[in-house]
C-alpha cells in the first residue's frame, strides 16, 4: 500500500513539471512602440506599457577601428604584429535594467541571442538561446553579458510574473 502510495504521488509530480522541448514564443509590442537603430551607446528601451523601466546595455570596452597594416609578408613567419595587438573573440557588455520605485513586482528576465522581428514590430524570440534567464525581486539588476564577436544582437524580454502587464521587449544590434 505505501508503495502505491508513493508511487502515486512521483506520477503526479512528474506529470505537474511538465516536458522539455524547443519552444518559440511570439511577442509583440503595443501600438505606439519605437524600435531604434544601434550605435555606440544603445537606444532608449521600447516602451510597451506605462511603468518606467530602463533598460542599458553598454559594451565595457568598446571596439575601435585599427589602422590597416600593409605588410610586404610572404609567409606567415614574416609577419610582424604591432604592439598592443590583442584578437579577443568575444566582447563584454554591462547590463542595467532599472525600474520606477513604485514598481515593487517580481519580473523574470530573459536574454537571449537568436531573435527576429517580424513586419508588423512583433519579435520572434527562441528561448532555447538565452545567454541569461532570473527572476528580478529588487528595482535595480546589473549584470556583465558576454558575448562571442559573431552575436549579432540580443533581446531582454522582462516578465512579471503576476500576468497583469505585457512583457517589456528591448533589442539592440551590434
Amino acid at each position: 500500500m505505501k508503495q502505491i502510495y508513493s508511487f502515486v504521488l512521483l506520477s503526479t509530480l512528474l506529470t505537474g513539471c511538465g516536458g522539455g522541448g524547443s519552444e518559440n514564443i511570439t511577442v509583440k509590442p503595443t501600438a505606439g512602440s519605437v524600435v531604434s537603430q544601434p550605435s555606440t551607446v544603445l537606444p532608449d528601451p521600447i516602451q510597451s506599457q506605462p511603468a518606467i523601466t530602463e533598460f542599458s546595455l553598454e559594451e565595457k570596452t568598446p571596439m575601435e577601428v585599427g589602422v590597416v597594416v600593409n605588410s610586404s609578408a610572404q609567409s606567415s613567419h614574416e609577419i610582424v604584429v604591432p604592439n598592443g595587438f590583442a584578437l579577443n573573440s568575444e566582447r563584454s557588455f554591462n547590463l542595467k535594467i532599472s525600474r520606477s520605485e513604485d514598481d515593487y513586482q517580481a519580473a523574470y528576465l530573459s536574454l537571449c541571442s537568436d531573435y527576429q522581428q517580424r513586419s508588423d514590430g512583433g519579435y520572434s524570440i527562441n528561448y532555447n538561446s538565452c545567454l541569461l534567464r532570473t527572476s528580478l525581486s529588487d528595482i535595480n539588476y546589473e549584470a556583465v553579458i558576454t558575448v562571442t564577436n559573431d552575436t549579432k544582437g540580443l533581446v531582454a524580454a522582462l516578465w512579471f510574473m503576476d500576468g497583469t502587464k505585457e512583457p517589456l521587449i528591448k533589442d539592440w544590434r551590434f
